[in-house]
């Protein structure tokens, strides 16, 4: 299914509470998003629910990390979210961004 067919640039900002960015049942594909923005979102475990796979083809940049190419955002913020998680278990900083992904 294809979302947001236009959807080029995201930004998720100042979102204490966002568990995910969509809820579906179905395989997802955002085909022409190239730049996304997520930060202070300390919630949010994957960008679409568990076990939902999820198509970024033209994805270039995350956080304006444009080192790393990037096809499945939900995969991103799960390792994202998992390393935060571990430093935290481990009683290293998270940083001044709390829980910044």
């Amino acid at each position: 299914m294809t979302l947001f067919p236009l959807l080029n640039n995201l930004t998720l900002q100042r979102l204490p509470k966002l568990g995910h960015f969509f809820l579906t049942e179905c395989t997802l594909e955002i085909s022409i998003l190239r730049y996304a923005l997520i930060d202070y979102c300390p919630e949010m475990k994957t960008f679409v629910q568990q076990g939902i796979s999820l198509s970024t083809p033209s994805l270039e940049s995350v956080n304006n990390d444009d080192e790393v190419k990037i096809d499945n955002l939900n995969k991103w913020t799960q390792q994202r979210f998992n390393s935060k998680e571990q430093n935290t278990a481990d009683g290293n900083e998270v940083g001044p961004s709390h829980g910044r992904i």
